[in-house]
């Protein structure tokens, strides 16, 4: 099933986007079309929206609920809504995507758009701004520059993330006697976990990136550039119910002591 989704000029990321022609007499009745909905801003200084909004990391913020007009919009597109779920940063502008491949800027990729190198699939063009995803730029540009250079973290790791989070859960329910034996197997979970994030911000400390990849396909999911995106990165786990409040606020903090 796919939606509308709508990069702002501030970077923030609607989604499923609904738009309300707010001058029709009793119109109640959503416009989830995305050629009504160009066609209504071209007829309109603005339009009113309703929407899930996120931060470009995938970080959920307050619902969207306002008027937005077309100088406010960078791009506007169709988007499959499995990828959104899975993960909302997957989407990118060029300009996002040539800063995590070490381009100087989106010309190299638009010259590899002219000469078609992607699939139809691969890129969508809203106005002046193309949008494109990390498989299609790992398919034409292969690995990112300098890659052995990177720190690589696999996708097999949430899976210590979420070991973690059910033996935190199940802490408190636990006869006293097993319980001390339990939190020491919970702490050296965490530990690991931790050295791990530990060695991915000193990378970025050091200027190099943070590639995240799936460990089945060795394709790339995420690459983070700098330590705002590894803390917003770290800040999601509970969100996804990777790790309780709690814990993640402690690893936070421990990383704020590097």
């Amino acid at each position: 099933m796919s939606g509308i989704s709508i990069i702002t000029v501030e970077n923030r990321r609607l989604y499923p986007v609904k738009a309300y022609d707010t001058e029709e007499n009793n119109e109640i009745t959503p416009i989830i079309d995305i050629d009504s909905v160009n066609d209504l801003l071209n007829r309109r200084k603005k339009i009113f929206f309703i929407s899930n909004q996120y931060d470009q990391y995938g970080r959920e913020l307050d619902n969207f609920y306002g008027y937005i007009g077309s100088e406010d919009i960078k791009t506007l597109f169709y988007v499959n809504e499995d990828e959104v779920n899975n993960n909302l940063s997957a989407v990118m502008t060029l300009s996002e995507a040539a800063k995590k491949w070490g381009f100087s800027d989106g010309s190299t990729i638009r010259k590899a758009i002219e000469r078609g190198k992607f699939e139809k699939h691969e890129i969508k063009q809203a106005g002046d701004i193309w949008i494109t995803t990390y498989d299609a730029m790992e398919r034409v540009f292969g690995k990112i520059k300098n890659e052995e250079n990177e720190l690589i973290i696999y996708d097999d790791f949430e899976s210590n993330l979420y070991r973690l989070f059910l033996k935190d859960v199940q802490r408190d329910y636990l006869r006293e006697n097993v319980r001390e034996r339990h939190l020491k197997e919970n702490e050296l979970l965490y530990n690991d976990i931790k050295t791990i994030l530990k060695s991915a911000l000193v990378t970025i400390k050091k200027g190099n990136k943070v590639i995240i990849k799936s460990k089945r396909s060795n394709k790339t999911k995420q690459v983070i550039n700098t330590e705002r995106e590894l803390i917003v990165f770290i800040e999601l786990f509970s969100r996804r119910n990777f790790m309780t409040e709690q814990r993640n606020k402690q690893l936070l903090e421990d990383l704020k002591k590097i």
